[in-house]
Formats: structure tokens, C-alpha cells, sequence
């Protein structure tokens, strides 16, 4: 969400050293997150007091010192903090006492399967603060429970009265990626609005979820002709709501990053050449009507050959990840970035700006230090910029290129406008 700082940090709340040194390599080596752990009641609170603000979920386990009956999960959510329960014996009782406390899921801390699971939903949940989801509900019980589920989940939430008003806010908001629809509504009932919004949100950009409270399969079929993903009955287990919704997601998650795959470099993470000529187009011409003048950057590292020929390989790597890490650092305002063989191309509509902004690219890489395979070396970079007022995107890139290439043969860590 603009404007907030992302908490990062994973509590686990643990008496056995032994385990919580299990659950925190489990979440350290697989995710960016870093761990907070506690053993007792007393270390929790002194904790909370003093180191919360960075907390975004708590991992418990219901028996520590000071707490044997479960009242460090009460105590971390009176702090607003999501609860995860981990324990080595579950039975029905102890699921649906915390269900009903609003526990987020439960874990057996004995099963790795287990501790896998948990870790996707600690990167779920901690994502999920991006995401925007709008439910069509006319039923205000139904709506309110939806939504207070949805929000523990860490979603932002948005919520119409009827179909009509659903679609409006996923017109005002079209990056939502999720939809939870009910199908009798007045103004436009589920199934004319899944049928809207897939005119205009396919299945990689939205998931849509039908809900009804009918016990008939042909509501089901027909929500998934008209473009839905997914259908729930209602009453629903919260359990079966949660892991719906996460599955869903994580399906489109799935799709994307197969699209992803053709379409950006897999050692930087920038898009490839062939998608930054095509979309970048588009954007040019798209500036130019806008009144504003596009231009096109060149930005190489320096003697690629030659840190290839002398560290080898990965050297050549690594200087190239450290320069796309430095350019991402410095691409807000940016319209479009990529790879290239040797180096990046950006395309951006503010001369001045991406001047500066390259200029400090290029003088942190020159004082930074490459480390690959044991070897410890520095690099440069040169870059060109090309004024795209007259000619097209393909002359003003092929044009920046040009005349990179003829400076970079003259010298290192130079600058010039194309």
C-alpha cells in the first residue's frame, strides 16, 4: 500500500529451541523474511513491547512457558497480529476453538509437508497486502463476513452492494485480481457480471469466484461458462474459504509466470529485447500523442569480454545482475527497462531525469565490488541517450546503440547523447 513501510519480520513463538530453530531455517531459507523467536509468555511480551512494528504474522506454538493453554495466540492477535498455530497433536475440538478466534490456518509442526505449506501461506499472506479484491455481495451479513475474512488474509478489500456496483469499482480499480461474486443480486446479478468483466479482464489477470447459497449444479456450470475460475457454496467453512481464495491466486500467479518466461530475462528479471521492441512501440507513439518527448537510454558494462575471458562466465554474470540490481534501485518514473546482450535499454520521457538517474547508476557500479566464485573485482559502465522527438522507436534505439558502441570503444565509464 503507497505510502506505508512493509513489515518483514516473522514471529515464532516456541519453547523448544530445537523446533524453532527448525520452523526459522524453514522460513529464512526460502523466503526474504526475517525471524523474531521467543520461548515464554514473558520473553513475548517484553518482545512485542519493545520489537513489534515490524511484525507482519506470528508463527505459535499453543504450549509455551507462562502460556500452557493456548493464550499467547490470544494475546498476539490483541495485538493485531495474524496467528498461524503450530502443534504436534490437533484433534476437532482444538481446530474449531481457533478457528473461531480467527486463527489464520494451523500446522502440524511434525510433518515437513506440513511446514511447507505454512511457509507459502507466511509469502501469501505477506504479498497478499498488494492485492485488491472486490466483492459483489447484496446479503449485507454475507458481505461483512467476506470481507472481514478477505482483510485477515491481509487483502485489500473492496465491496459493492449488487453487481452494478461491483463492476464500478473494478472499472475505477483495474488492477484488481480478484472477484467474489454472489449470484442473485438486484441491477446485474452474478453471472452478467462475471460475462462484463471477462470483456475486459482475462483469466491471467483476474480470478473470479462464484458464490451462492443454491445446492445446484447448474449455477455452478453456468458461473464457470460465463468466465468464473471457481465456485463456493455458502454457509462455508472458513477453512474452505481461505484455501480457495489462495489457491485461486496462486493460479494466476502460476500463469504469469509462464508468461513471464518468454518474456523476461531469467538472470535479471528485465524484460527481454524482443518484448521491449514490441510493448515499447506502442509506448513511444502512445508519449508522443501525449505531447511528451520519449527518449531511449543504451546502458552497457564496460569490457564485458574481457571480465568474461578473465573471471570467467559467472564473473560476467554477476557484474550484470549488480548493474540490473543498481538500475531497478533507480527506475521509479521509468516506462519501460531491458536486457540486452551486453547491457539494458530504458525507454522514459523525461531527459533530464533519466540522465541523472543513469548517471548515479553508473558511478555506484564503479565503486561497488563484484564478488564470483572467490574473485573480487570492479567494473564500469558507459551509456548513450537518444532524443526520440523525430523519428521512430526503432531509429531512436538502433541509433543509441550505435553510438554506445563506438563510445565504448574509445574508453570506459563514458557518457554521450546519441
Amino acid at each position: 500500500m503507497s505510502g506505508q513501510t512493509v513489515k518483514n519480520s516473522v514471529l515464532v513463538v516456541e519453547n523448544s529451541n530445537t523446533q524453532a530453530r527448525i520452523i526459522t531455517e524453514h522460513i529464512e531459507s526460502i523466503t526474504p523474511f526475517d525471524t523474531i523467536v521467543v520461548n515464554s509468555m514473558d520473553e513475548l511480551e517484553s518482545r512485542l513491547a519493545d520489537n513489534g512494528d515490524d511484525v507482519f504474522i506470528a508463527v505459535l506454538n499453543l504450549n509455551i512457558k507462562g502460556a500452557p493453554d493456548g493464550e499467547a495466540v490470544d494475546y498476539v492477535l490483541s495485538r493485531k497480529i495474524p496467528c498461524i498455530v503450530l502443534t504436534s497433536t490437533f484433534d476437532e475440538e482444538i481446530r474449531n476453538r481457533f478457528i473461531e478466534k480467527s486463527v489464520l490456518d494451523y500446522f502440524n509442526k511434525s510433518r515437513r509437508e506440513d511446514l511447507e505449506e505454512m511457509v507459502d501461506l507466511i509469502r501469501r499472506i505477506h504479498s497478499n497486502h498488494e492485492i485488491k479484491v472486490v466483492i459483489a455481495e447484496d446479503n449485507s451479513t454475507a458481505r461483512k463476513i467476506m470481507q472481514r475474512l478477505l482483510e485477515r488474509l491481509n487483502f485489500t478489500v473492496l465491496a459493492g452492494e449488487d453487481g452494478a456496483e461491483a463492476l464500478e469499482l473494478i472499472r475505477n480499480n483495474p488492477d484488481v485480481q480478484l472477484l467474489l461474486t454472489d449470484y442473485e443480486m438486484p441491477n446485474l446479478d452474478g453471472f452478467e457480471l462475471v460475462s462484463e468483466v471477462r470483456k475486459t479482464h482475462s483469466r491471467d489477470q483476474m480470478a473470479i469466484l462464484g458464490v451462492s447459497a443454491h445446492d445446484s449444479g447448474a449455477i455452478t456450470a453456468k458461473f464457470l461458462k460465463r468466465g468464473a475460475n471457481d465456485f463456493l457454496k455458502k454457509p462455508f467453512e472458513v477453512e474452505e474459504f481461505s484455501w480457495r481464495v489462495t489457491n485461486n491466486l496462486n493460479e494466476l500467479e502460476r500463469i504469469r509466470s509462464i508468461k513471464d518466461a518468454y518474456s523476461r530475462d531469467p538472470l535479471t528479471g528485465f524484460f527481454n529485447l524482443s518484448f521491449f521492441i514490441d510493448k515499447g512501440r506502442d509506448i513511444f507513439e502512445g508519449a508522443k500523442k501525449e505531447g511528451k518527448i520519449p527518449v531511449v537510454a543504451a546502458f552497457n558494462v564496460d569490457n564485458m569480454l574481457a571480465i568474461n575471458s578473465q573471471f570467467g562466465w559467472d564473473g560476467g554474470f554477476a557484474a550484470m545482475k549488480k548493474a540490473s540490481s543498481l538500475l531497478d534501485q533507480q527506475s521509479l518514473g521509468w516506462l519501460l527497462t531491458s536486457r540486452s546482450d551486453n547491457g539494458f535499454y530504458i525507454l522514459a520521457d523525461d531527459l533530464d531525469a533519466l540522465k541523472r538517474d543513469l548517471s548515479s547508476v553508473k558511478a555506484a557500479l564503479a565503486s561497488s565490488e563484484i564478488v564470483s566464485a572467490g574473485n573480487r573485482f570492479m567494473v564500469s559502465a558507459s551509456f548513450t541517450i537518444s532524443n526520440g522527438e523525430n523519428g521512430s522507436f526503432d531509429d531512436v534505439l538502433s541509433k543509441a546503440a550505435i553510438v554506445l558502441k563506438d563510445i565504448q570503444s574509445k574508453g570506459v565509464n563514458a557518457f554521450s547523447f546519441a
